[in-house]
C-alpha cells in the first residue's frame, strides 16, 4: 500500500559495482535528495555511492575510481619480468 518495495536496493548489485570500482564522494558534507532517495555525503557508503553514481547518475558528485588498471598494470610488470629471465635463459644455453 505504501510502494515501499519500490524501494528495495539489491545489495549483490551493489557489491559487484564495489569489486570492480571504488567510490569517492566530491562532497564532505551535506544531503541530496532525489527520488525519495536520501545520500548523507559526510558518512555515505560504498553501496550508497555506488548507487548514487551508477543508478542515479550522481556522477557529477561522486568519482569512480576503477580498480580493473592495477590489476593490468600488474601483469604488464610479470610479463616484462619473465621475459628477461628468459633471455638470461638462452643466453646460458650459448
Amino acid at each position: 500500500m505504501c510502494g515501499c518495495n519500490k524501494n528495495v536496493v539489491d545489495l549483490q548489485q551493489y557489491k559487484i559495482y564495489t569489486i570492480m570500482a571504488e567510490y569517492k564522494a566530491k562532497l564532505s558534507s551535506g544531503v541530496t535528495y532525489k527520488d525519495g532517495y536520501r545520500i548523507q555525503w559526510a558518512i555515505a557508503t560504498q553501496e550508497e555511492l555506488a548507487h548514487a553514481y551508477e543508478v542515479m547518475g550522481f556522477t557529477d558528485l561522486v568519482e569512480k575510481i576503477e580498480k580493473t588498471n592495477t590489476i593490468k598494470e600488474d601483469g604488464e610488470n610479470n610479463k616484462k619480468k619473465s621475459g628477461k629471465s628468459k633471455k638470461k635463459e638462452s643466453n646460458d644455453k650459448e
